[in-house]
């Protein structure tokens, strides 16, 4: 039967794999959506300004930046992994997990990298490092503990029973899961649709308690306060949430400094576009 179709036969790689795992085990998770609408404009401005001036900013790094400050700001619960059953745990350090796009065997691919300390780190020092995991010959996929890259190394070559087991316990112990996963995500895969001028929203599964999906930018016109109608950009953005642990209220909180720090707050910040 196999002769007569024309067909082309490959592996599945141990990373396709080990993220069929995650992905597997995630949907276990109390997780909800809320998707919503950020306004990008100003920001944009800056960016392009800084381009045509021979600087190139990565927009995920931007998003980086403002994204661990608000979680730094909330950290209960958005910084927060559940312990067992009855506990929780609120790490002071936001380690934001996000994806690079990386040249393996000549195709460019998807690859893990965390952001260590984000909260704490420059809008130059995030697009710094970022620039350099995409660029040098070889990444680890986390940084800042050694211990964490030699078991993400050593996972995917395991039996499947074996991963399982290991990816259980990361998703029960949340110093496990800091070390391996940081401890928020970012997922910017949804931005192939920037050129499309057309909001089009991802919606994802994470192990993380909270995450934000990347979505496409379109361009539309808005009424000012002052009556006056403006053309402004807006970002989709999807929030994944566990809600076992995030309830609406701090949930809301969170989104409104999100959205103002990617609005306005971040503009003249030092830490933002003053450190370039």
């Amino acid at each position: 039967m196999k002769k007569n179709i024309s067909f082309i036969e490959k592996n599945i790689s141990r990373n396709q794999r080990l993220i069929d795992d995650y992905t597997t085990e995630a949907k276990s998770k109390n997780l909800i959506w809320a998707f919503t609408e950020m306004d990008i404009t100003e920001a944009q401005k800056k960016l392009r300004a800084y381009k045509e001036n021979g600087v190139k900013i990565s927009f995920t790094a931007f998003l980086i930046a403002c994204y661990a400050r608000s979680a730094e700001k909330y950290k209960y619960p958005i910084n927060t992994l559940r312990y067992k059953k009855k506990k929780y745990i609120t790490f002071d350090e936001v380690d934001v997990m996000t994806n690079i796009e990386r040249t393996i065997d000549g195709v460019k691919k998807p690859v893990n990298y965390t952001v260590r300390n984000a909260h704490k780190k420059t809008l130059r020092e995030i697009n710094d490092e970022l620039n350099e995991a995409r660029t040098v010959k070889k990444v680890a996929l986390t940084t800042g503990n050694k211990g964490g890259k030699k078991l993400l190394k050593l996972v995917p070559k395991l039996p499947r029973f074996l991963r399982k087991i290991i990816i259980h316990k990361t998703f029960i112990d949340p110093f496990l899961k800091k070390k391996l996963l940081g401890t928020i995500g970012l997922s910017a895969v949804g931005m192939f649709g920037k050129d499309i001028n057309q909001l089009g929203w991802m919606i994802h599964i994470t192990p993380h308690t909270i995450s934000v999906g990347v979505g496409s930018i379109e361009k539309k016109f808005e009424m000012q306060k002052d009556g006056n109608i403006k053309e402004r950009e807006f970002l989709a953005v999807t929030i994944a949430m566990d809600h076992a642990i995030i309830d609406g209220g701090p949930a809301t909180r969170f989104f409104r400094d999100f959205y103002l720090m990617l609005r306005d707050n971040c503009l003249e910040a030092d830490w933002c576009f003053k450190s370039l």
